[in-house]
């Protein structure tokens, strides 16, 4: 199946005591079907997965799937264990979600080799759609685009690929690889248009977790509609940097807090941004 279209990196809300706020899940969810989202995309680095218990990561990916309506679920199983990732992929194909996100091992940087490895390892155990997931600057290494590539032969449930290193050279090896059965998405949201006029076939893009702009760039771009498209993604990367003011992804959950006019958490050891960070996220998303 071909993907395309925005999906959002969803951040994973808390409560003041830290436990996950599964009303406030319900709040975002319901505000990203009215913005024209394409998926979601829970338990990535935005949801800070490594910061969730295993129980907590079941319980959360179900209740996503529960209240998704029409938006396709691209459930993160990332872990450094490859064991865990099976168990936590054939949770998420159990319950339904219809696309499961992999990236590397981390912590321990892996070879080559082994990158390989921990990949073909759940794709062996786990008969469900796949995105492989670039992200060096967490995990610490780059996925080789030969990796990709043999992966991609090899496995036809691996059907696209997150790639969120801000490199545009690399991205560019990988537009290629973009066809009927294969989505190309950037993960970078100020990197959206120029990715798309790449080839690219959409973006995942954290800042549509409280603010339109983003889907806006998308669709004004696929519409032909170059200029205006130009204009907006100028007012994405205003916001943009506004939010990266803070130690990642703090930025996002006070932004998301502030437009759902949340008293929302955050889960030790993030931080609340500054007060300063926070006057310009908020000056930000008003200018927005």
């Amino acid at each position: 199946m071909k993907y395309d279209g925005i999906i959002t990196p969803m951040l994973t809300p808390f409560k003041q005591d830290e436990s996950v706020d599964l009303e406030a899940t319900d709040s975002l969810v319901e505000y990203l079907k009215s913005i024209g989202v394409t998926g979601l995309f829970p338990l990535g680095s935005t949801g800070l997965f490594p910061y969730m218990f295993s129980e907590e990561r079941v319980n959360f990916l179900q209740h996503v799937n529960d209240v998704k309506g029409d938006l396709k679920v691209f459930a993160g199983i990332g872990s450094s264990n490859t064991e865990e990732a099976i168990k936590l992929g054939r949770n998420a194909a159990d319950i339904g979600c219809d696309v499961l996100v992999l990236m590397p091992t981390y912590y321990i940087h892996p070879s080559h080799d082994e990158i390989y490895r921990h990949f073909s390892l759940v794709l062996d155990k786990v008969d469900k759609d796949f995105f492989i997931y670039n992200i060096p600057q967490l995990s610490g290494e780059f996925i080789p685009v030969d990796v990709i590539a043999k992966l991609k032969d090899e496995y036809s449930h691996v059907v696209g690929l997150k790639e969120s290193s801000g490199d545009m050279r690399y991205f560019s090896k990988l537009i290629p690889f973009s066809g009927k059965n294969f989505s190309i998405f950037n993960g970078q949201d100020d990197l959206l248009l120029p990715s798309l006029a790449l080839g690219a076939d959409g973006g995942v893009c954290g800042l549509s977790n409280f603010n339109p702009l983003i889907v806006q760039v998308y669709q004004e771009y696929r519409r032909g509609e170059v200029e205006k498209a130009q204009e907006t993604q100028m007012k994405v990367d205003k916001l943009m940097r506004s939010i990266n003011a803070a130690n990642f992804p703090s930025g996002y959950y006070y932004a998301f807090y502030e437009k759902m006019g949340i008293q929302g958490g955050y889960r030790a050891p993030m931080l609340q941004p500054s007060d300063t960070v926070r006057n310009e996220i908020r000056q930000a998303l008003g200018e927005a």
